[in-house]
């Protein structure tokens, strides 16, 4: 991603907790309040942890883990790509949709209302745009949706259509508070927006995987692959399953890539994705997830690295 993809640079903030709630059994949905946080935009990413103990370094990316009291061992902050941001009561709200899965989201689901959380961002670049008149489909899979659900959000106000396809292994495990009525499906998340679901047990929607609810979508629809646009987020299985398909079809795609990053900002290199590269001799070179990225054109990937 070039430079002219990315908005304001980050800053080092503290959020207040607004809610932390669960959307499904294994998704919780945590809105963070802040009175001055930087302009962002769909495919950045904010890294958060723990307040800083009184002396710490607030931007030496480690806090501690537990409850949001509690005294624990130390952790690297998580990266998170923001799910959304509003104005409310003079304050940005930034949504962050997550799983628990280690120490650091352990620690995430003991937040209440009113406890600090201190981050830095907004980091990385964002969604470029489909072109004037063209459409865009937007696939996702499990905590692959928040980038994706806020960028449907922005192309609906701004007079797309986007279409969001939603993949996950089964109807109660999908990130999404959804409605039947009618014979169509509606997130509460996406209104006004198209929605197509799909679960490995076919206890919703397509039963099958979320790409092969996007080709069958395809094979339904009289549309110029010149028209068409792709965005992609979640496990790399699916995201790779998606870029092999766009590229089979002759359609451009955009991939939101997932990396451990100890610090975001590009210090540690711990995030590194092989990349096209013309001018190296090999023809690849390693670009940066938090810097570079986390949002690649899918052909400039070096899937088989």
């Amino acid at each position: 991603m070039s430079r002219s993809q990315q908005t304001a640079g980050p800053r080092a903030c503290t959020f207040r907790v607004v809610s932390n709630e669960p959307l499904c059994r294994d998704h919780l949905r945590l809105k963070l309040s802040i009175a001055d946080f930087p302009p962002a935009a769909p495919g950045q990413f904010i890294h958060i942890g723990p307040p800083a103990a009184p002396g710490e370094d607030a931007g030496a990316g480690q806090g501690c883990c537990g409850s949001a009291t509690g005294d624990i061992a130390p952790f690297l902050r998580r990266a998170f790509s923001i799910g959304g941001m509003c104005e409310a009561g003079g304050e940005q709200v930034l949504e962050v949709i997550y799983r628990v899965v280690g120490a650091g989201t352990r620690w995430m689901a003991g937040l209440r209302p009113g406890d600090r959380v201190d981050g830095i961002g907004p980091l990385g670049g964002r969604f470029p745009f489909p072109p004037p008149g063209g459409q865009a489909w937007l696939v996702a899979g499990g905590v692959g949706l928040p980038p994706l659900q806020w960028f449907a959000r922005l192309l609906h106000r701004s007079g797309w259509a986007p279409v969001v396809f939603v993949g996950a292994r089964s109807r109660e495990l999908l990130p999404l508070r959804l409605d039947e009525t009618g014979g169509q499906v509606r997130a509460e998340a996406l209104p006004g927006i198209e929605v197509v679901v799909a679960t490995d047990d076919g206890s919703m929607g397509h039963h099958g995987s979320v790409v092969e609810a996007v080709q069958a979508h395809a094979d339904r629809q009289c549309l110029s692959q010149s028209d068409l646009t792709v965005y992609t987020c979640g496990p790399e299985g699916m995201i790779r399953a998606t870029a092999r398909f766009c590229a089979g079809w002759g359609v451009r795609c955009f991939v939101c890539l997932e990396r451990a990053m100890a610090c975001g900002i590009g210090t540690c290199q711990s995030c590194a994705v092989p990349v096209r590269h013309a001018e190296d001799e090999d023809g690849w070179r390693y670009a940066l997830c938090c810097t570079d990225g986390p949002v690649f054109d899918a052909s400039e990937v070096c899937w088989d690295r």
